[in-house]
């Protein structure tokens, strides 16, 4: 197991990618001489053939894995972008980890680049993980806790959840068209004229977003359009109000 602590080590890999790097280790292992087997490979104690190393190249290498045409449209990309973590078990193909997909797929139409690293060329930088705490010698069949601690320590902060009962939804005629507007209002008594801005308020404040929870469509015909002596006697004064409304419905409910 040195040998896979080294590999991940090495390529900057996460520990749950244990398997990748111990078949890929046992892959080539078994077609290297050793002085045990008297120079002889042990593939090629098993099968009589002296087997071939030509496709054996650096785990956790950046990698290009074809795209047929079938897949595609003429605008989209030849390949996709992964990381090398391995060898196909019955076909000689490479397996490549896509980060985008997040999984693993099995190809012989790759093309490898040695000369970097997949994880620093994708992500920035080789994050070394310490591999003491996860044990692999002792824990090769409890895998699923190591994941579970990594992918936590990887996660993003999950956003809190939205209590829209805490919300003002106001709407206001215009004075010189049929139109009503909708607002809404959140604690901070910022006012929101539409879905966007409710969803970057949300995404600001790390809220969760539902617009199945807003409705910007109005409820009720406006009036005020109709009644023309009201519409041009219409002064600033409205703004006032409505700031004033909003301002009471808060202090009453948090005092």
């Amino acid at each position: 197991m040195e040998a896979v602590r080294t590999m991940l080590q090495d390529s900057g890999l996460q520990p749950r990618f244990w398997a990748e790097a111990l078949h890929a280790y046992v892959h080539t292992k078994t077609r290297c001489s050793h002085k045990l087997t008297e120079e002889k490979t042990p593939m090629e104690i098993w099968s009589g053939h002296k087997p071939s190393i030509r496709h054996c190249r650096t785990f956790g290498s950046l990698a290009y894995v074809y795209v047929p045409t079938v897949n595609r449209n003429k605008l989209q990309p030849k390949a996709k972008i992964g990381i090398l973590v391995g060898y196909a078990v019955n076909r000689r193909e490479y397996r490549v980890w896509l980060p985008k997909e997040r999984k693993v797929v099995e190809s012989i139409h790759v093309k490898i680049d040695e000369t970097k690293n997949g994880v620093k060329t994708l992500f920035g930088k080789v994050k070394h993980y310490d591999y003491a705490i996860y044990q692999l010698d002792q824990n090769l069949n409890n895998d699923s806790d190591c994941r579970a601690q990594d992918e936590k320590s990887s996660s993003p902060e999950k956003p809190s959840s939205l209590d829209i009962s805490t919300w003002i939804r106001l709407e206001k005629p215009r004075t010189k068209s049929k139109r009503i507007d909708v607002y809404y209002y959140p604690p901070s008594k910022e006012r929101l004229r539409s879905i966007n801005d409710v969803k970057m308020h949300c995404e600001k404040n790390k809220l969760e977003f539902d617009p199945n929870q807003f409705n910007f469509k109005p409820t009720k015909t406006n009036t005020r359009f109709e009644e023309k002596s009201e519409c041009h006697n219409e002064t600033s004064s409205d703004s006032v109000d409505e700031a004033s409304f909003v301002n009471e419905f808060f202090n009453t409910r948090y005092t």
